[in-house]
Order: structure tokens, then C-alpha cells, then sequence
């Protein structure tokens, strides 16, 4: 009898946090992992035990067929719900709410039917205000910081809460989390500042004494591993904090950089902090202007010389887990250091990737649109089909009866909503490679295949084009659909013209070897028909 391995549910898979996890998880345990980008555009791992599903957590019906699928297939055991928005800027963006706060509702909703052994939400000790000197956070402390990305975390810990009820869960706020290669964008900046030859290199906001707890990610991987290991005995709602205990000031920070950049320290040069407030709004502002604006933002002048102590005693107890100690970050800016002197375009471009805001996905919303108007668009293309004057276009189509038709419509359908959801164009085309030879020999030709594809094209566009909101995306709808119907239809004729030479010259051909990416977009299509197969009834 084959044993099950666990399973495990990502979001945010395509994050810092998820690409790690994903590639620490993904030989002992079978992990769906859901994000906005594909797999190849985050260089997250490809491995037989990972399934990506491309959903956004903030559409409700994007996020419910990932969850259909994930149920479809056996469910999940533990589920890291890491997607979530954050924007150094400090400004009220929407995405608070609808990506932090309804976003975790919706996943939550949809967790309820999993039967999960453990839900892990990603909070953050930015959560929490800074404590009064002398004095420190702790798992008992209340989210209560009072900027927009404090805010979202608190409504998002109240639902975790409420659902501890029926979900098993557990809240981790994190410290900093950084890598040998940085990947945590304040500290990038403030190293690109201190190794510069600008002359703020050496400066300092206030005493420097400016501080916050960091985390190597490699001790969040083990974190998490130890949550799944202790998950049967940890409390509803459980609050763990997962980062170092204490803080790690500027100055600190400064000492080690410059040290190891140019083998001795540099001298700080403290500006104190009704200078540094001055300097921020001044440099915001000269920013406005040029449409350039600084990585510092004048509600940072509000945390000069504030201390963001931890005492994590308690979950290092309930984990039997603590930070290693050479993953602290002061002995890991060394290596940090050496990285970006021996690979000075790695390091940036990693560092680069992290800090850039993602852009708006309207794949998504034609995604979920599809998926809704399916029935509505088949009967209109069976319409059309049926007419009688329109017969003579389609003659083998309109031979057929409706069972066969609407499952003939719907295999294609899909194939488009499927290259959407995986953003490749190929699946289509790829289809038609496969399957032209065995159409045309049933008495199929190309017109009638190729005007198909362009009643398809014609309706889904024209419907789409009906909703307001796809005014603005008619690129989109091209690259998404129109454009893919184009490459199928071309590629029809082209199998035509080869179906012609083979039956007038037969000949053996051998096989060629297909190269990697075309292999996985075939597997991709053959998943995408047997769902086809699975539904046709």
C-alpha cells in the first residue's frame, strides 16, 4: 500500500518567504503552491511535487477554482498563507484591504471545507508598536501599531481568531527576514548608502540607535518546519514570534557594513533628528517634483532612535526551536558583503526584484470573467454554428449533436482558459499539432476548423468587450485571446498543407526530440484535456 505524503498549500509561493519554503518543502511533501506570477517569471523551483496555481488571493472566484482544484485533488494537511501587500511608501494604498484583509478572508472561507491539521498566517512584529524603553514584545503583545500596515494585520490576526473555531491556526510575526544575500530592501538601501560615495555615506538618523529584530531565512524555514511538527499541541490562534530576541541598531549594523566593505569601520556622522525630519520632508518633496521620489519616506522620521525589543522565550519553548547562532545577522553581514563585491550583479538583481511592486495582473479578472460566462458564450457559438444558412461553413460541426458539440466548444474554451491561467500561448497550438491529423482524416478541413476558431475569437471578444471595465485592457484581451486563436489558426493551415504532402508522398519520419519547454506546455495541455474528459458530461 503506497503511503500519502503530506500535503501542503502555499500562498505567495512566488514571494521571498514562499520560493524558500517551496524549495526546502518540496521533496518530503506534495505542496500546491498559489501566486500571481508563473513559475518561471519568480524563478521559483519546478519539482514532480509541486502544482502552481496562478490565482489572486483578492478575486473571490480566482481564488475559489484554485481551492476546487486543491479539493478536487485530495485536499491539503497544512496551508502558509504568505501572500500580502506591502508598500514602503507608507501610503493608504487599496491593497491593504483588498489583499491583506479580504484576501486572507476569502482563503480562510475556502480553508474551512480542508479538514486542515494547521493554518500558519504570516503577521508581522511591525504589527505591534514600538514598546517604551526598557521593555519588550512578546507573544502576548497586541497588534497595535497605528500605520495602514499595522492596521491590515490586526483585522487580518481578528479573523484568524474567529476561525480558529473551526481552522486549527497559528499566527507568526516575523522580524526583518533577510538573506546571505540581503533580499530585505531597507538594509539594501542602507548598505548602497554607507558603500557610496554620496556624502549622506556616513550619516545617520539621530543616535543610531534606530533598531528592530532580523531573521535569516533560513531559521524561518526551520520555524515553520517545527510548527508542523508541534501543530497538534499548539493553542487556537497561537501567536509565535519569529525572529531574534532583542533588536540590532543601525549603528550596529553600520559598524559591521563599513568594516568588512573597507577593512576598518567608518566614523558615523549622528544627525539629529529635527535635522533628519527636515531632510526627509525636503527630499520628499524635491522627489514630488521630479517624479523620482527617495526610498525614505517622511513617516520613517517617526521611528528615529525607537527600539523594537523582542523576548520570544515562550516560543522557543512551544517550538523547541530558537534562531541558530550563526544565522544572526551580525555574523551573516560578512558573507552579505562578500556576495556583493563577488557578484555585484546577482546581488542587485535579487535585491532589485524584491524591492520592485508588482504590477497589475488583468489576466486575473478576464480570467474569472471567463470562467463565469462559459455557458453563455458555448450557446452563442452553438447558435451560430446551428443556423442554417451558416451550414455550409460548418458542415461536420453542425452534424453533430449538441452533447458532442458543446464538449467539442468547451475543449477548446478551456484550452484558452487554460493559457491564460498558466500564461502560455502555446497550449492551443500545441493542441492543434497534436490533433489536426486525426480531424482532417474524419472529413474536417481547414476553413471549417480555422473559422471556428475565429467564431470563438469573435464572441469572447465581443462579450468581454460588453463589460466596462475591459474598455481600458482591449491589449490584454488580445494577448490573452485574440492572439493565441491567431497562432492556432495559422498553425491549422500549416498541418493542412502537411496532411496534403503526406497522403500524396508517405513517407517514415523519424522522431524528433522535443525541446524542454514544449514538453511542459504538453503535459500542461494534457492535464488541461483530461479535465476536458473528466466534464465532458
Amino acid at each position: 500500500m503506497e503511503i500519502k505524503i503530506p500535503t501542503v498549500i502555499i500562498t505567495g509561493a512566488s514571494g521571498f518567504i514562499g520560493r524558500n519554503l517551496l524549495d526546502d518543502l518540496k521533496n518530503e511533501y506534495r505542496i500546491f503552491a498559489i501566486a500571481r506570477r508563473s513559475q518561471s517569471e519568480c524563478n521559483a523551483p519546478f519539482h514532480p511535487n509541486i502544482a502552481w496555481i496562478r490565482a489572486d488571493i483578492s478575486d473571490n472566484e480566482s481564488i475559489a477554482q484554485a481551492f476546487r482544484e486543491i479539493k478536487t485533488a485530495g485536499g491539503a494537511d497544512y496551508l502558509f498563507h504568505l501572500a500580502a501587500f506591502y508598500e514602503f511608501g507608507g501610503d493608504n494604498c487599496p491593497e491593504y484591504k483588498t489583499t491583506n484583509v479580504d484576501g486572507t478572508h476569502n482563503v480562510l472561507e475556502l480553508a474551512k471545507d480542508l479538514n486542515l491539521k494547521l493554518f500558519v498566517f504570516s503577521s508581522s512584529v511591525a504589527a505591534c508598536a514600538f514598546p517604551r524603553p526598557g521593555e519588550y514584545l512578546t507573544e502576548e503583545t497586541p497588534p497595535d501599531g497605528e500605520h495602514i500596515y499595522a492596521w491590515s494585520k490586526r483585522e487580518c490576526e481578528k479573523l484568524i481568531r474567529e476561525y480558529s473555531k473551526v481552522i486549527p491556526s497559528c499566527i507568526v510575526r516575523f522580524g526583518a527576514v533577510y538573506s546571505d544575500w540581503c533580499e530585505y530592501p531597507p538594509l539594501y538601501m542602507f548598505f548602497n548608502m554607507w558603500f557610496s560615495s554620496s556624502f549622506r555615506a556616513s550619516m545617520l538618523a539621530g543616535k543610531g540607535q534606530s533598531a528592530i529584530p532580523y531573521i535569516h531565512i533560513r531559521d524561518i524555514i526551520s520555524c515553520f518546519r517545527q510548527m508542523i511538527r508541534h501543530s497538534g499541541s499548539l493553542q487556537p490562534a497561537q501567536i509565535v514570534l519569529a525572529c531574534t530576541r532583542g533588536s540590532t541598531s543601525h549603528l550596529e549594523l553600520f559598524k559591521i557594513a563599513t568594516r568588512y566593505y573597507y577593512g576598518k569601520p567608518k566614523n558615523a556622522i549622528l544627525m539629529p533628528k529635527p535635522i533628519c525630519s527636515f531632510g526627509l520632508l525636503a527630499m520628499n518633496y524635491i522627489g514630488k517634483i521630479s517624479g523620482n521620489p527617495p526610498f525614505e519616506r517622511p513617516w520613517m522620521r517617526h521611528y528615529i532612535d525607537l527600539e523594537l525589543n523582542v523576548e520570544n522565550k515562550l516560543t522557543c519553548q512551544l517550538l523547541n526551536w530558537s534562531p541558530g547562532p550563526r544565522h544572526l545577522i551580525e555574523p551573516r553581514i560578512p558573507y552579505m558583503v562578500e556576495r556583493l563585491k563577488s557578484e555585484p550583479i546577482g546581488w542587485h538583481t535579487r535585491n532589485q526584484t524584491a524591492m520592485r511592486k508588482e504590477p497589475a495582473r488583468p489576466e486575473f479578472k478576464i480570467y474569472s470573467v471567463l470562467a463565469t460566462i462559459e455557458d453563455v458564450v458555448v450557446e452563442i457559438i452553438i447558435k451560430q454554428i446551428t443556423e442554417p444558412y451558416r451550414r455550409t461553413l460548418y458542415p461536420k460541426l453542425s452534424d453533430m449533436n449538441k452533447t458532442e458539440l458543446i464538449w467539442f466548444i468547451k475543449l477548446f474554451y478551456r484550452l484558452i482558459l487554460s493559457s491564460i491561467h498558466n500564461s502560455n500561448r502555446m497550449l492551443i497550438l500545441n493542441y492543434i499539432e497534436m490533433s489536426a491529423a486525426s480531424r482532417f482524416e474524419a472529413g474536417y478541413t481547414s476553413e471549417e476548423i480555422s473559422q471556428f476558431l475565429k467564431l470563438m475569437n469573435d464572441t469572447i471578444t465581443k462579450r468581454l468587450e460588453k463589460e466596462e471595465e475591459f474598455r481600458q485592457f482591449s491589449t490584454n484581451l488580445y494577448d490573452s485571446i485574440s492572439m493565441p486563436l491567431e497562432f492556432a489558426i495559422d498553425e491549422v493551415e500549416q498541418q493542412y498543407l502537411n496532411y496534403l504532402h503526406q497522403k500524396s508522398e508517405p513517407k517514415m519520419v523519424e522522431k524528433e526530440e522535443l525541446p524542454a519547454e514544449v514538453l511542459d506546455a504538453r503535459a500542461q495541455l494534457e492535464e488541461t484535456i483530461w479535465s476536458c474528459l473528466v466534464h465532458r458530461k
